[in-house]
C-alpha cells in the first residue's frame, strides 16, 4: 500500500509539469498549423502590380489609423514607415491620424502634411479622460473606408505589414462563409529593451496567438489589429467597457467572440510584413504598463478566466513539487516529478524560442526562456496583488510614448 501511495503521489506531483508540456505543445502545434496556411512567400511585387486575385466585393478601401497624444518625436521617427505602407494601385487607401489633445506641436506639424496629401486625414480630438478609446472611436467614425488597420505611434511597421492584415481580413473563412473575416489579430513584440520585459511580451503573445491559432481567440493588441468598421459598429464600439482606460483590444475581441464573429491570427508572410513596437524606455514604464494591462482581467469571461488562471498556477505548482519532492515530503520517487519538471522547462524554452524566430525581430535564445520564466511569474504575482490593494495606474501616470 505504501509503494502504491508513493507512485500515486509521484504522478500527482508530476501532473502540473505534464499539463504544462501538453499546453505548450498544443499552442506550438496550432501555430505551426497556421503557418502552413500563410506559407512564407517572396517579397510582394511592386505597388503598381495587383496581387493575385481581385479584392472581394464590398471592400471599398483601407483606412490606416494611429492615435497620438504628445507623441510627436515618435510620429516623426516612424512616419515614413507608416505612411510608406505599400498597396496595389487598385486599392484605395487612407492614412488617418487622431491628434488626441496633444500639446507638443503635433497639430502644427501635421497641418502642412495634410494640406499636401489627399490620402492623409487628421482628426483633432479633445482628450477628456485617460485612455485612447475616445480618440480611436473618433478616428473610426471619421474613416472613409470599411477596412480599418490600427497601430500606434511607437511602432515600426514594415512596408507590407498593412497589406498582410488586409488580405487576412478578405480571405475566405474556413467554411467559405460569404461575409469573410471580421477581425484580424497580429503580434507586435518589442524591438529590444530589457530582457525580462521582452520575455514577458513574448510569453503573453505566445499564449494568445496560440489560442487564436487553435480557434479560441480571447485578446489582441491594439498596436497590430485590423477589423471591419461594420463589426465595430455592431458591437457598439467600446461602450461595453468605456469606463476602463484599457480594453480596446482584449475586451473588444472578447465581445466579438461572444457575438459569433469570425476572428483569425495573421501569420507574417515575409519579413517585410512584420510590425514591432519600441521597448519601454525604462523599468518603471514597463511595470506600469503591465499593471494597467491587468486592470481589464476583471471583465474577462469565466472561460478565459479558467484558461488564464490554470495557466498561471501551473508554474508555482511545478516549483512547489520540485522543492517538496527532494525533501521527501510527499513521496520517495523523486525522479518522476524532477524529470517532468525538466522536460516542461525544456519544452517551454524550445516553443518560446521557436515562436520568437517568426514574430520577433531578434530571436530569443532558449536559455533566456529557461531562466526568465520563474522571474516573470514572481513579478506577475506582485503586479496582481498591487492591483488588488492599490489604485490602478492610468494613462496619465504613464509616459506618453507608451500607448499600447
Amino acid at each position: 500500500m505504501s509503494a502504491l501511495w508513493n507512485i500515486g503521489a509521484a504522478v500527482l506531483t508530476a501532473l502540473p509539469a505534464i499539463c504544462r508540456i501538453a499546453w505548450d505543445l498544443k499552442w506550438h502545434e496550432a501555430l505551426q498549423r497556421e503557418s502552413q496556411v500563410h506559407k512564407t512567400a517572396p517579397t510582394p511585387p511592386a505597388v503598381s502590380t495587383p496581387p493575385a486575385g481581385i479584392r472581394p466585393p464590398g471592400l471599398d478601401g483601407i483606412t490606416l489609423i494611429v492615435c497620438s497624444h504628445n507623441d510627436l518625436p515618435l510620429l516623426q521617427s516612424n512616419w515614413d514607415l507608416w505612411r510608406g505602407q505599400q498597396f496595389p494601385d487598385h486599392w484605395s487607401a487612407e492614412w488617418l491620424v487622431v491628434d488626441d489633445g496633444s500639446e507638443d506641436g503635433t497639430a502644427e506639424w501635421l497641418a502642412p502634411l495634410a494640406a499636401n496629401d489627399a490620402q492623409l486625414t487628421v482628426v483633432r480630438h479633445s482628450k477628456t479622460r485617460p485612455g485612447k478609446k475616445d480618440a480611436l472611436a473618433a478616428g473610426i467614425m471619421a474613416a472613409r473606408h470599411e477596412c480599418l488597420v490600427l497601430t500606434d505611434a511607437d511602432c515600426k511597421p514594415q512596408p507590407h505589414w498593412a497589406r498582410d492584415m488586409v488580405e487576412a481580413l478578405t480571405a475566405e473563412t474556413a467554411e467559405n462563409a460569404p461575409h469573410r473575416w471580421d477581425i484580424a489579430l497580429g503580434v507586435c513584440l518589442p524591438d529590444g529593451g530589457p530582457a525580462l520585459l521582452t520575455f514577458d511580451a513574448l510569453r503573453v503573445a505566445f499564449q494568445y496567438a496560440g489560442e487564436a491559432a487553435a480557434g479560441r481567440p480571447y485578446m489582441g493588441v491594439g498596436r497590430n489589429i485590423a477589423y471591419r468598421r461594420s463589426a465595430w459598429e455592431s458591437l457598439g464600439g467600446f461602450d461595453a467597457h468605456a469606463d476602463l482606460a484599457s480594453g480596446d483590444d482584449d475586451l473588444f475581441v472578447q465581445d466579438a467572440v461572444h457575438a459569433g464573429m469570425q476572428i483569425r491570427l495573421v501569420y507574417p508572410s515575409h519579413a517585410s510584413a512584420s510590425n514591432h513596437v519600441l521597448p519601454s524606455p525604462d523599468w518603471k514604464d514597463g511595470w506600469l504598463r503591465k499593471r494597467r494591462h491587468l486592470t481589464t482581467a476583471g471583465r474577462y469571461g469565466w472561460g478565459t478566466w479558467c484558461l488564464l488562471g490554470l495557466d498561471a498556477i501551473l508554474d508555482p505548482l511545478i516549483v512547489a513539487a520540485a522543492v517538496a519532492s527532494p525533501l521527501g515530503l510527499l513521496h520517495k520517487h523523486v525522479w518522476i516529478p524532477m524529470v517532468a519538471m525538466a522536460l516542461a522547462a525544456a519544452v517551454r524554452a524550445f516553443t518560446l524560442s521557436e515562436f520568437s524566430k517568426v514574430w520577433s525581430k531578434k530571436a530569443f535564445p532558449w536559455w533566456r526562456c529557461f531562466l526568465w520564466g520563474p522571474v516573470r511569474w514572481s513579478l506577475l504575482v506582485i503586479a496582481t496583488v498591487r492591483n488588488v490593494f492599490t489604485s490602478s495606474p492610468t494613462w496619465t501616470q504613464r509616459a506618453p510614448t507608451s500607448r499600447s
